[in-house]
């Protein structure tokens, strides 16, 4: 580590409160990393990356949230709802990053480096840097998983490249006065009446033609299969029920089961599960056949109303939480009759055999047509809503246009007006249906209607009557507030298209793939 950080440091670090940090899953799910290591012969700015590049900067992607970076990592692109896709992305905008940063000259130095690294909030006790907690994290949590304090530094540097290439790509942006009166407008009560659009109401004359069915799983017949499940036997070591040990006295207790649990496993190196079970005195449990997210399929075949029903008959059988527990272990299992190592889940142990698999298959016909069926029925609700929304928007425009009140226009096409008078869209005191209509307004001039907009209900059409005043001193003492709004949202926007160009210049290839 750098010099900076060498001082004071001790040989011997206690177990601290690091093992508490949530974010440390993502470097035990290698998933994500082993896919981004397999990509073969990948270039940017023509020169061809090696797996092992690969996987250096996919490390750096996961050690970068487990280090709370989370500014680097969105502006990077690393937090899409998909773990392999956003670790594709943060990993080749950080090698743009890097690259440009040697080419403006703004790489930190070693002592700013230094420096961050001291204000990283797991390195800190009391808001001041930790030795012990420092070197404690290197030890425990970064060397098992194959991290170096390189890396750790890497991160950090990554983080100060980020901060300078964005003072200099948003340097020219300004707000004017104008920009932060339109912005001010979430200050300004409005007036406004609304009508609702029910998705109920256009479910009602949709049809699900059987040629239709046919025809989804004709055009998707290759994604169409069931998902692969297995069940297992296990047994389990746990505290007494209503076990009510702390401190000391439960981590003992603890360590006993976990020795057994060993002793066990070890046992069946020699003999069949069953017979060691019964050698130990324990009793063998069978769970039934589960998929790869510990989901029972009875559930969620069973339709919204009967899922909970069958959700509790089948607790009976094995808690749900014992099913989630064992089903990361259960599928990495090879075969019928492997046995998994000791799994711990809170404060259970547990031993697991695998006892059937039921690889994925093709659907057929009869087995995929109630879920294409409640897919397409979904599809043309949404269709039918849309298209009666529109329908009703525009004869409202035109009604308006006539010189008709919005509220008599409404009722005339069957609607139902709803209205808003003196509503704040700022309020602290708006239900989530209120925020959802007075945000609507903010793009409108007074006098005029929105279009369909979507709602959890279905969707609405708002028309605002009238915008109140905005009082001087209001906007006086929440200017600066708008304005720092306004100038992060423009330096976002204009990092996202430096780093648009950017990448476009930087030509990366990915065989297999379009070039980005």
């Amino acid at each position: 580590m750098i010099n900076l950080l060498r001082k004071n440091q001790r040989g011997l670090m206690l177990v601290i409160a690091i093992l508490t940090i949530v974010a440390f899953i993502f470097l035990y799910n290698r998933g994500p990393l082993d896919d981004l290591a397999a990509t073969r012969s990948p270039k940017i700015y023509g020169q061809t990356l090696s797996p092992g590049a690969l996987e250096r900067q996919a490390k750096n992607y996961q050690l970068t949230l487990a280090l709370g970076q989370y500014d680097l990592v969105s502006k990077l692109g690393g937090t899409g709802a998909d773990q392999a896709s956003s670790m594709s992305e943060f990993v080749w905008n950080l090698l743009i990053l890097q690259h440009q940063a040697r080419a403006l000259g703004v790489e930190p130095t070693d002592a700013q480096v230094a420096d961050r690294i001291k204000e990283v909030a797991v390195f800190q006790t009391d808001k001041q840097f930790d030795p012990l907690k420092y070197r404690a994290f290197l030890s425990e949590q970064l060397a098992p998983r194959g991290f170096t304090e390189h890396q750790l530094e890497e991160v950090m540097r990554d983080s100060l490249r980020l901060e300078r290439i964005e003072s200099i790509v948003a340097s020219p942006v300004a707000v004017g006065d104008r920009e932060i009166r339109e912005a001010a407008r979430v200050l300004q009560p409005v007036n406004a009446e609304f009508v609702r659009f029910n998705a109920e109401d256009a479910a009602k004359s949709v049809q699900v033609a059987q040629e239709d069915i046919a025809g989804y799983f004709e055009r998707n017949q290759a994604n169409l299969n069931t998902r692969e499940t297995r069940a297992v036997r296990y047994v389990s070591f746990e505290l007494p029920a209503g076990s009510k040990l702390e401190g000391r006295a439960k981590v003992d207790q603890l360590q006993k089961l976990a020795d057994q649990a060993t002793k066990f496993a070890d046992s069946l190196a020699t003999m069949p599960f069953d017979q060691a079970a019964t050698a130990a005195g324990l009793t063998v449990r069978s769970t039934p056949a589960f998929d790869r997210a510990g989901t029972l399929p009875a559930v969620s075949q069973a339709g919204a109303d009967g899922a909970k029903q069958v959700q509790d008959i089948l607790s009976k059988i094995v808690p749900k939480e014992v099913v989630a527990a064992i089903a990361p272990p259960a599928f990495l299992l090879p075969a019928v009759g492997k046995i998994s190592d000791v799994v711990q889940s809170g404060d259970a142990f547990y031993v697991v055999e695998l006892a059937e698999l039921n690889p994925a298959r093709p659907l057929t016909l009869a087995e995929a047509s109630p879920s294409i069926e409640a897919r397409l029925r979904e599809v043309k609700a949404e269709q039918a809503l849309r298209t009666s929304g529109d329908d009703k928007i525009t004869a409202l425009r035109t009604a308006l246009a006539s010189g008709k009140k919005f509220s008599d226009a409404a009722k005339a096409a069957g609607l139902t007006v709803e209205s808003l008078d003196n509503i704040a869209p700022m309020s602290d005191s708006l239900t989530p249906d209120q925020r959802r209509v007075v945000s609507s307004t903010l793009s409108l001039k007074e006098g005029e209607l929105s279009g369909f907009e979507a709602a959890p209900w279905g969707g609405l059409g708002v028309y605002l009557q009238s915008r109140g005043p905005l009082a001087d001193a209001e906007l006086a003492a929440k200017r600066e507030e708008i304005q720092q709004g306004l100038l992060e949202n423009k330096r976002s926007l204009l990092f996202a298209e430096w780093l648009r160009i950017c990448r476009e210049d930087a030509k990366i290839s990915i065989p297999g793939k379009p070039q980005s």
